[in-house]
């Protein structure tokens, strides 16, 4: 999808965005988790929070709930945790839990594609509302959303029937991004992985 984008902007992008917090957070947590773990909450009754999603968001993703909050802890965890990196999509956590749950894929993995490919949203084509590096316009252009409910949405979907649900990032890595699928050090993987490690880790401490 994005492999000059990538190759060119990671290094950039892991020196400025691994701050005290997410070290501390990686030190309690250093437990290699390779595998995308399965989804157990699949009640489609589960509220989610709306809060700082525009309108159209609301109109467009959940006219079929009528109530939200943030009863998912994975929510809390995904709001905090994206909040922590400046991400833009911070108020949309509970899309990310939400899209997810419906298509049985991993809860992080979406988020911490979007902190490899571009900082969590930071570093993106404008107003695109692709932290992805998510290519699929006319002649392979970026791909361009009109909030980031929709392109979150999207990529979720394109996930899970493109790859499946059940793969790794390092499985994921050599069609997502060749170029890193060929280098030993398999710097995608390893970057997805780490913010999934992350992620862990701050459901594991939300009362901290």
């Amino acid at each position: 999808y994005s492999i000059s984008y990538f190759l060119f902007l990671y290094p950039f992008i892991r020196t400025n965005t691994e701050s005290f917090l997410t070290k501390k957070a990686l030190a309690k947590d250093s437990t290699v988790r390779n595998y995308l773990t399965e989804l157990k909450y699949q009640d489609e009754s589960v509220s989610h929070a709306l809060s700082g999603l525009s309108e159209v968001d609301s109109k467009l993703f959940y006219n079929d709930i009528s109530e939200f909050s943030f009863s998912d802890p994975r929510i809390l965890a995904m709001r905090k945790f994206l909040k922590d990196y400046g991400s833009p999509m911070y108020p949309y956590a509970d899309v990310f839990i939400y899209e997810a749950d419906k298509y049985g894929l991993d809860w992080r993995l979406v988020a911490a594609i979007s902190g490899v490919e571009s900082a969590f949203g930071n570093i993106i084509p404008p107003n695109s509302n692709n932290a992805w590096g998510w290519r699929g316009g006319p002649g392979g252009a970026w791909s361009i959303w009109p909030s980031w409910g929709e392109g979150i949405a999207t990529v979720t979907r394109g996930l899970a029937i493109g790859y499946g649900t059940h793969l790794t990032p390092f499985q994921i890595e050599s069609t997502y991004c060749p170029p890193c699928g060929e280098n030993p050090a398999h710097p995608w993987a390893n970057g997805v992985q780490s913010y999934m490690n992350q992620l862990n880790s701050y459901l594991n401490n939300l009362d901290n």
